[in-house]
């Protein structure tokens, strides 16, 4: 704050093409502006906002100064701004695991801070350079929550949160060789703020900052930007690209050196414009031909400004405040608008006819490159930037209060990386159960411990000069652990009787292909199936009788060669039915188990119906009609040399013969008689019996075969 004292204030505004230095007594009506004096730089002493020759610049305010001093006596303290095209943004990134734990304010701003950290680094080119640089405002570009664009992190659940911002800053050594600047022109640097600041003071009341407002500074060599919104600048940015660029492009078309093109742009309101070309040509344009063919000069200037808004904003402001000198190009306000998709009246050339805090305003600074100084005057008495130093743990940090100052800010100046404050997440546990995959979590990390003052405090804290801030890094989350009973549901045990016993069966569940036990500690990428087993195989298995379907093999020959009989130890039925391994059980079903019999030569037999006993049936046509005659057995066995029988039993090493019955042969027509009666098919006056098979005379004793036609007659 400037107090009342004899010494005016003093502010000056040190642009690329001209220096313009005011002098005003603060009084109950406001600033009473007492002189004003404008310079133009006569070599390009300042690039950028950058003061390129500190003795050139040094000189000119120093001239500029003995003007203002015969008017107002001696200047000692000026009040000075930070050129807004000496500003550099840059984006930055930061991306944190959070594995499931719940985002919190604390963590949300230091995941921001990270990112501003990172766009610093960025915009330095390396680690050591990033000091040089002061943040001087930011703006969030997106959050994102394992890969989807969310529009708050704050209260939200996932397992990667990530979050872009777009940080503005300046350059040490613009406020270094300002300051040289104003030394050796035997001034102290009082105030200090930035244009795009001043300007807002002086055209954008408080209680219009809470609108998403442009306000563009059109000068000679950048077109600097600003953006307000929530009652504060949230973001800057420049465009390397203004009224020069409309006089390089008449000069171009005219055939004309940069002073004249200068001079015949400045005069584009008159009806007509003379000059003469370096051709030595004396030309008289008629003035609306001269501004069009500045034309496609504006449209490429308002296009380059249309995007770097777009880029910084994400969308078109509510309207845009042009102002500087490069603003009164015609056509620029309505170029703009098109570029941005804006009504026509929603951009406009601001002048300062009346600025509130200003009893008056002279003639000389009411045009819209009149903003700058007059704004530099009110910030310099309503909110002057001042140095703040503080300390960060031992070490002294000195920071610039452009913005609100908080302890984020200093922790970023001091060098200290925001990621290390906050503790790691415990590691997660990723499993796959019945083919759905799930993430258990492991516990949250903690933010940092801080301490202002040596009272508790957050990143967001404000700080002033003379803090002390202390901190102490959060510690890491604990690595995730739990039971598989803890991710599974509940599963009732299945009751079944076996032999009359009710028996419970527990679920079945296994990790990684292994049987394990409910209480069992899940591992990292673990696959768990659990389920209640419907198998008769498994419930015999679970319920302590694994052996009710199990066999044994007896090895013997048969005829000479080696063959072998899988015989069960068990017969298992399910309710009174004989049961395999596969058949299906339900709650409340019975199961009976009994010891198998000794397995005899007839149940190999039954599994080998190729070596089954008998002869095999035979089915004839006989005059017509079908006659089925059943097999009959035709072998008899021995077993180790004796006398044996299908009922003898199997053991191992029996030595089997098959012995065939002689007195059994092949099927022949007389076996035809055991079902028919060839008397009753014989008429009254019949003498002799006849038979064919297949229309050939045959006898009784002529072999048959199944299909075989056969006639028996009498004559």
């Amino acid at each position: 704050m400037v107090s009342e004292k004899s010494e005016p204030l003093f502010a000056l505004d040190i642009g690329t093409r001209t220096v313009v230095g005011l002098t005003a007594i603060p009084g109950t009506k406001g600033l009473t502006i007492k002189a004003v004096e404008i310079l133009e730089h006569q070599t390009r002493s300042m690039l950028d906002g950058q003061i390129h020759d500190i003795p050139r610049v040094a000189e000119l305010i120093r001239r500029l100064k003995a003007r203002l001093e015969k008017k107002v006596g001696p200047l000692r303290d000026v009040a000075v701004a930070a050129a807004g095209r000496a500003l550099k943004t840059c984006r930055g990134k930061a991306v944190r695991a959070v594995n499931g734990s719940r985002l919190e304010a604390d963590a949300v701003r230091g995941l921001e801070l990270e990112a501003l950290e990172q766009a610093r680094r960025e915009l330095a080119g390396d680690e050591e350079s990033a000091g040089r640089y002061h943040c001087v405002g930011y703006s969030v570009v997106e959050y994102k929550l394992d890969g989807t664009t969310i529009g708050n992190l704050l209260g939200q659940r996932g397992q990667e949160a990530s979050a872009e911002v777009i940080g503005t800053f300046l350059p040490k050594v613009v406020v270094e060789s300002l300051a040289a600047a104003l030394e050796a022109a035997d001034l102290q640097m009082r105030a200090l703020t930035l244009e795009p600041i001043a300007a807002i003071h002086a055209l954008i009341p408080a209680s219009m900052r809470k609108l998403n407002l442009a306000l563009v500074d059109v000068g000679a060599g950048t077109s600097d930007i600003a953006l307000t919104a929530e009652g504060t600048v949230v973001a800057y940015g420049m465009v390397p690209s203004a009224g020069d660029e409309i006089t390089e492009a008449l000069a171009e078309t005219w055939l004309l050196d940069f002073d004249t093109a200068e001079t015949a742009k400045r005069n584009w309101r008159d009806a007509e414009i003379r000059f003469t070309d370096v051709l030595g040509h004396s030309r008289k344009v008629p003035g609306p031909e001269f501004v069009q063919s500045m034309a496609p000069a504006v449209d490429g200037l308002s296009e380059l400004i249309a995007r770097e808004i777009l880029s910084l904003n994400g969308r078109p402001p509510a309207a845009v405040l042009l102002i500087g000198g490069g603003s009164l190009t015609p056509g620029l306000p309505e170029s703009l608008a098109r570029k941005l998709g804006l009504p026509q009246d929603r951009v406009a050339v601001r002048s300062v006819d009346h600025v509130a805090g200003f009893a008056r305003i002279p003639p000389r600074l009411k045009g819209p490159d009149g903003v700058t100084p007059l704004g530099i005057a009110l910030a310099a008495l309503e909110h002057p930037v001042q140095t703040a130093t503080v300390r960060v743990g031992s070490a002294e940090v000195h920071l610039f209060d452009f913005r609100d100052l908080t302890i984020g800010d200093a922790l970023i100046q001091a060098g200290i990386h925001i990621r290390s404050l906050f503790g790691r997440p415990g590691a997660a546990l990723t499993v796959t159960i019945g083919g759905e995959r799930r993430v258990v979590p492991g516990s949250p990390g903690s933010g940092p411990e801080i301490r202002l003052n040596g009272s508790p405090a957050t990143l967001d804290s404000p700080v002033t000069s003379g803090d002390h801030i202390e901190v102490r890094p959060g510690q890491n989350g604990k690595d995730a652990r739990c039971r598989i009973e803890d991710l599974i549901p509940p599963l009732q045990s299945l009751s079944v009787y076996v032999n009359g016993v009710s028996q419970p069966v527990p679920p079945r569940v296994f990790m990684n292909g292994h049987r394990v036990k409910p209480d069992t500690q899940v591992v990292d990428r673990a696959m768990i199936e659990a389920y209640i087993p419907e198998q008769l195989r498994d419930v015999l298995e679970d319920v302590g009788r694994p052996e009710a379907f199990s066999q044994r093999e007896i090895h013997f020959t048969w005829n000479g060669s080696s063959v072998q009989y899988v015989h069960p130890n068990w017969i298992v039925t399910l309710n009174g039915v004989a049961a395999e391994p596969g058949t299906v059980v339900a709650a409340g079903d019975r199961i009976e188990i009994v010891e198998a019999p000794p397995p005899v030569l007839a149940d190999w037999l039954v599994t080998n119906p190729e070596r089954s006993p008998g002869r095999p049936a035979l089915t004839v046509t006989v005059n017509g009609q079908l006659v089925r005659l059943d097999g009959e057995d035709y072998r008899a066995f021995r077993c180790n040399g004796r006398p044996a029988d299908p009922g003898t039993p199997l053991q191992d090493g029996d030595d089997w013969v098959e012995v065939w019955d002689e007195q059994v042969g092949e099927w022949i027509i007389s076996d035809l008689f055991r079902v028919i009666d060839p008397e009753g098919l014989r008429p009254a006056d019949a003498r002799s019996f006849h038979v064919e098979v297949n229309g050939a005379e045959a006898t009784f004793t002529t072999p048959l075969h199944t299909g075989d036609n056969v006639r028996l007659y009498w004559r």
